[in-house]
């Protein structure tokens, strides 16, 4: 009998997309082939994630793999959260930043070869009141966007679901951001994205981002209105918004966003709830599997 410590689990999302099905079958070929003891999970609805990895963890798993888009890296993440257990992420679906942010191979197989040949950063969580994230997180006009889409929308459209919604929500009256700092400085904002690394959506968002660091990098759009918006969309996927005068970008351990009409968050791509809303750093570290080649500096190690 194989020792639960020993034995590798995968964990997916079963609408995490088209062609998942496929994607698991090459991750039991591939481990199959390795020699490698593993067990594979489905998830069966929201949360699920979570309940699966924790209990991978609590039993002493060395690994587990997540496979799915980056809702389903977060949910594990949370499940893992200050374990010894490891994080290797096998990217399916609409949402990969997580590929992006550390480079991930192309394939199943690419990335699976990184159980002998990656290495193990140590990430320091991030929580947005009781719910973790790795990557990212945003409140207002992003964040209502995620609140919209639907699994059929992005498994039909992908990304291009995003731009979809984003420019039918642009027709809506859009609410207006207040963020407070620690220093108790506060600040109106209209659209509030914080980011651990560099990587949000399909742009390099925050330059000083660093996933092992232990701070958030807070870009804000100052400036009110849909065009204004809309601008910030274009320049940000340009990588230029950081020039703009409507864009601050702040380091911080901590903010508090709140609104004075209903508006939302989301983590890792998630919806999260309304606001008002605490993004905060935490002790709480998870590791990481990732190429050797990857650095938070941006450059070779």
């Amino acid at each position: 009998m194989i020792e639960s410590r020993h034995m590798l689990r995968v964990i997916y999302n079963p609408v995490a997309g088209p062609k998942i099905a496929s994607k698991i079958d090459r991750i039991r070929a591939s481990l199959s082939g390795r020699g490698i003891p593993f067990e594979i999970l489905k998830t069966s609805g929201p949360g699920d994630a979570i309940l699966l990895a924790r209990e991978a963890a609590h039993a002493g798993a060395d690994t587990v793999v997540a496979a799915g888009g980056d809702g389903t890296m977060n949910e594990v993440a949370n499940g893992l959260a200050g374990s010894a257990t490891r994080l290797l992420v096998v990217p399916h679906g609409t949402g990969n930043v997580i590929a992006r942010e550390v480079g991930l191979p192309d394939t199943a197989e690419g990335c699976l070869d990184l159980l002998e040949n990656g290495k193990t950063i140590e990430v320091p969580l991030a929580r947005a009141e009781e719910r973790y994230f790795v990557l990212m997180a945003s409140a207002g006009f992003d964040a209502e966007v995620v609140e919209r889409m639907s699994h059929r929308g992005k498994n039909i459209l992908g990304i291009g679901a995003y731009v979809l919604a984003g420019m039918r929500h642009l027709l809506r009256s859009q609410p207006t951001l207040w963020m407070e700092f620690p220093d108790r400085e506060r600040m109106e904002a209209q659209a509030v994205i914080l980011c651990r690394g560099k990587t949000y959506g399909l742009a390099t968002m925050a330059p000083g981002g660093n996933l092992e660091g232990n701070t958030l990098q807070v870009v804000a759009l100052r400036k009110t209105g849909r065009w204004a918006i809309l601008r910030f969309a274009i320049d940000a996927l340009r990588e230029k918004h950081a020039a703009s005068p409507s864009v601050l970008i702040r380091e911080t351990r901590s903010v508090f966003v709140r609104c004075r009409i209903p508006s939302a968050a989301q983590v890792d791509g998630e919806y999260l709830g309304p606001l008002p809303v605490r993004f905060e750093m935490t002790d709480v570290v998870l590791r990481i599997v990732v190429p050797k080649e990857y650095s938070s500096r941006g450059s070779g190690d």
